[in-house]
């Protein structure tokens, strides 16, 4: 019994007439050859299974025939022949792919020298390109560009941006494309009547789609699949779909039928049947393929046009069309994308059923992928116009029963704030050089703070401290120290004369004065904290007496005349010994505390570790 040879070899292309979906190319080359105009390097590049080789054989036939150069090679030429079968000596095939070394590039430049020996051209094909190394490429890179007389080189890949730019440089590129499912389908229904083949015109087409644009791919499937067709028997499309292990349509039509229904019992049923009779990784797979078509159908109206574009047979189209309702065109999009990352994820588990369950089952009960994305945005919006204070007033709906899934936010009750009572800050107030703010003891508990009206800077400030008490106790000390000059919703300004407080108040304590500010303004106004500036009111307001740093000189002068301020004021000399008292209280804190009851050499070692010297 002889040996077998599969199909794609023997129908492999002899002419350039004879290659499938490639028309622009065949007709360059041969042009090329009748006009005598052939160069001396080529790039072909392009999908697997599109004709690269055969074409780089067929154009090297065509320049040893006997009879040429020729567009038309005999193909019984000693020279033909030669070609066809890989053993010619003009004509040298090449595997990048176990040739890629600089040595390896060095002994093929070795060998160019010499002349072609039966036929008019010596040609390299060299496949696989890309697979050479930086080094061997600059190594070919001067004979590419300038080689001997009569020496052609054609350089064949299927990843064309892995070949450096100055080697495409000096080639001519030739782009080979998918060949179109139609033309595919004619070229296997030709083939099967040569070899004899029963096969339906529908597993014939199923065979064109599933080779995604590669002839080879598509005779290799004619040939598995011939096997069927033992006695006689017609191969079915059904036949196909089990040899590919693909679902049929009424099983992917049912999947997503469930899914559009959230019916996860009925789903877990099917997942059950099928997984009996393909991969997890391939169901996956099959649904995105699904759910692509029920995009393109869902995006058009017109069935005619979209036929050839669908892996679908053309008499489930309506159904299809029907079954596209139910979905939004985002939530299409959003399910291909959740398929896709469970897919990634589903390649490199162990528990591959566990984790395809798990996808389809959470988009069965999807909440709706969109609604929650709509939810979030109408979430960011509420709490923009509540920091901004511009909040609308929002009336409840009326209860009514929602059909569809839709989410909605209960109107926030939001409590109108009292009329603030005249505060006793905006009387007459006393001269200044005299005026202090009452200290946390002495505070009238009649004063109304919980609700400031607007424009009460020290009811705000007030309030304020209040806050950071109730979060912090011993921090309400600290801010005494500093002037509020503006508070309100959007701004709160506070200010200080030592910028070492300042300084620590921006490091250690502006969390604490945020959170104190949400409490109080139901917001999150902007904290700015520095040293007083000569724009500021209380310091305009203040005779130059108050506003020296030493109160060891401050004379009493004659009174100013009285102004309404809208900043609480402190003595100087009460405030000097306040700052004094918690820098103090500060640094005691800061300090390292020593063990009482160690040995001598043990206090040596932690004053050396506090930063002292020890004599």
């Amino acid at each position: 019994m002889g040996s077998y040879t599969p199909l794609y070899r023997k129908y492999r292309p002899q002419k350039f007439d004879e290659l499938i979906g490639q028309e622009s190319i065949s007709k360059t080359l041969s042009n090329a050859v009748q006009l005598a105009r052939v160069a001396h390097a080529y790039l072909l590049t392009g999908p697997r299974g599109t004709g690269k080789t055969s074409t780089a054989r067929i154009f090297a036939k065509s320049l040893n025939c006997v009879e040429g150069p020729t567009v038309d090679p005999c193909g019984k030429c000693p020279s033909c022949i030669d070609i066809s079968n890989s053993n010619s000596v003009d004509v040298i095939e090449i595997d990048a792919a176990s040739n890629r070394k600089v040595e390896d590039a060095r002994n093929l430049l070795e060998k160019v020298q010499f002349v072609p020996v039966s036929g008019k051209y010596k040609i390299y094909i060299i496949d696989e390109v890309h697979m050479l190394t930086t080094e061997a490429f600059n190594t070919l890179l001067k004979t590419l560009e300038e080689p001997p007389q009569n020496l052609v080189f054609i350089l064949a890949t299927t990843e064309a941006h892995k070949v450096l730019n100055t080697i495409i440089s000096r080639c001519q590129r030739f782009d080979f494309h998918r060949v179109p499912q139609d033309e595919i389908a004619g070229c296997l229904k030709e083939i099967s009547g040569k070899e004899g083949i029963k096969i339906e015109d529908k597993a014939l087409s199923i065979i064109a789609k599933k080779a995604f644009g590669g002839m080879r791919d598509a005779i290799g499937l004619l040939d598995q699949a011939s096997v069927i067709a033992n006695q006689g028997k017609e191969i079915s499309e059904s036949d196909i779909i089990a040899l590919l292990g693909s679902l049929p349509e009424d099983a992917l039509f049912d999947i997503t039928d469930t899914i559009s229904n959230k019916n996860a019992t009925k789903l877990i049923q099917i997942i059950d049947k099928i997984i009996q009779t393909g991969e997890p990784v391939n169901i996956i797979r099959e649904l995105i393929n699904y759910f692509r078509n029920v995009l393109i159908v869902k995006t058009s109206n017109d069935l005619e046009r979209i036929k050839l574009l669908v892996d679908i047979s053309e008499n489930f189209l309506p159904e299809i069309k029907s079954q596209s309702e139910q979905f939004e065109v985002n939530e299409i999009v959003q399910i291909i994308e959740k398929l896709s990352e469970y897919e990634k994820i589903i390649k490199t588990t162990s528990q591959q059923r566990l984790w395809l369950e798990i996808a389809l089952i959470s988009i069965c009960h999807r909440h709706d992928i969109q609604v929650i994305k709509d939810l979030e945005q109408r979430v960011e919006k509420l709490e923009a116009a509540i920091s901004t204070g511009s909040m609308p007033e929002i009336k409840p709906a009326p209860a009514k029963t929602v059909q569809t899934p839709e989410f909605a936010l209960p109107a926030p009750s939001i409590p109108k704030p009292e009329p603030a009572a005249e505060s006793p800050l905006k009387q007459e107030p006393a001269p200044l050089p005299e005026t202090r703010e009452p200290l946390p003891e002495e505070e009238d508990p009649s004063i109304p703070v919980e609700n400031p009206a607007a424009g009460d800077v020290p009811g705000c400030w007030r309030k304020l401290l209040d806050s950071v008490s109730r979060i912090n106790a011993p921090s309400e000390a600290f801010f005494k120290i500093f002037n509020p000059v503006e508070m309100n919703r959007e701004k709160v300004i506070i200010t200080c004369k030592n910028e070492k407080w300042v300084e620590k108040a921006k490091k250690e304590k502006i969390d604490l004065l945020n959170n104190a500010a949400k409490e109080v303004f139901g917001g999150s106004p902007q904290i700015i904290i520095r040293t007083p500036m000569p724009e500021d009111e209380i310091i305009n307001n203040l005779p130059p007496e108050i506003q020296d740093s030493e109160p060891a000189v401050v004379s009493k002068p004659e009174p100013p005349k009285p102004r309404q301020v809208s900043q609480i004021t402190v003595d100087t000399e009460l405030r000097h010994e306040f700052e004094t008292e918690v820098e103090e209280s500060l640094d005691e804190m800061n300090k390292t505390p020593v063990p009482v009851n160690v040995p001598e050499q043990a206090k040596m070692i932690i004053d050396v570790f506090s930063g002292k010297v020890i004599e």
